[in-house]
């Protein structure tokens, strides 16, 4: 059980606690595997994930940012993504994930908006330079320079309740809007590593979404490493019977997507032709969890498909998991030590 202490101490760096920790405790642990077409293969141990984040947070405190600046990110699943991510918040500035199916319009919204100060992009990101304006751009070759460079002795001194990183929600009625997270925000996800995912340092956290979604960030990246487990991330064609496969070539204990992907790859995946004896259960988040989809999986599987509800602004705090009993066409109930209240919608609650 990882969830006892329900507050981070004062001062608290989201990006040491992830991985300045695990680069100290477990050196030569595979940290990331970064699988993509063709099935190949790069990977990452924590000490190699650290020297590159603090090698990045050094070029970026060298190219004049300063704390509290906004990094956004604008790549695919690539390794960069995450080390560029960490690097922000290892130097104490704010990390801003964001997609790179955005188009030119979408993407100079978001800099303009979250007042960015520097843009790193990903092969075939594209950024019009009448949008970048002075803003700083850090390219594939920028960055690996700043990998190989000098690092910086120590991750930042952040306090807890510092921004650490802006998210913006899928802009569903109007304009997306800016969801600004504290450092302390990744020992807040506490509750759901016990209660809906039985994540563990043993564990292989295979997530088949992509990183500017807070839910492939925090539960493919943040919080396996939270606890020093391996993360897998896919970077190739988004093909339903390709996620099987990788669950039993990489030996993946836990499994997560969205209730659709789960319908997809019942349908065109096979799961019982694969060896999925490594898997303990799925987890499952972003829509509603059809109760037919629960019971085709389980029946394919043998396995648990524990899903959570939750939102940009707060993450998950309602789940089934393994300790919180499913019950079909419920998300389940609020994980142990999690604060819910129904409040008026006037007047004092």
């Amino acid at each position: 059980m990882v969830s006892a202490d329900r507050h981070p101490p004062p001062r608290f760096n989201a990006a040491r606690y992830c991985l300045g920790v695990n680069a100290e405790a477990r050196p030569e642990k595979t940290a990331l595997i970064l699988v993509g077409a063709d099935d190949a293969v790069e990977t990452l141990t924590f000490a190699e994930a650290d020297r590159a984040v603090r090698g990045i947070a050094a070029g970026l405190l060298d190219r004049g940012l300063r704390r509290g600046d906004r990094v956004m990110i604008r790549m695919g699943n690539e390794a960069d993504y995450v080390l560029v991510y960490f690097a922000a918040l290892a130097a104490g500035l704010v990390a801003l994930p964001s997609s790179p199916q955005l188009t030119p319009a979408e993407a100079a919204f978001l800099m303009e908006n979250s007042g960015a100060a520097a843009v790193a992009v990903g092969e075939g990101c594209v950024i019009e330079p009448a949008d970048l304006g002075d803003r700083i751009l850090l390219d594939g070759a920028a960055i690996a320079a700043m990998k190989s460079g000098d690092p910086i002795p120590d991750y930042a001194d952040t306090a807890a309740d510092d921004p650490a990183t802006l998210v913006y929600t899928s802009g569903t009625t109007s304009r997306p809007k800016g969801v600004l997270h504290a450092h302390r925000t990744m020992y807040g996800r506490r509750p759901m590593l016990d209660h809906w995912l039985g994540l563990s340092e043993a564990d292989t956290m295979l997530h088949a979404g992509t990183m500017n979604w807070t839910y492939t960030l925090g539960v493919g990246i943040t919080d396996p490493w939270s606890v020093g487990a391996t993360a897998v991330l896919y970077n190739g064609p988004r093909d339903p019977a390709v996620w099987p496969r990788l669950i039993a070539r990489h030996r993946a204990t836990i499994f997560a997507a969205v209730p659709s992907l789960y319908r997809q790859i019942l349908k065109y995946g096979d799961p019982p032709a694969f060896d999925l004896s490594s898997l303990r259960h799925g987890c499952t988040a972003g829509e509603a969890l059809p109760g037919d989809v629960l019971d085709a999986w389980t029946q394919a599987t043998g396995k648990p498909l524990y899903e959570a509800l939750g939102m940009s602004e707060i993450s998950t705090y309602v789940s089934t998991g393994p300790t919180i009993p499913q019950r079909r066409g419920s998300p389940g109930k609020p994980q142990p030590g999690r604060h819910v209240a129904i409040l008026p919608v006037a007047g004092p609650p």
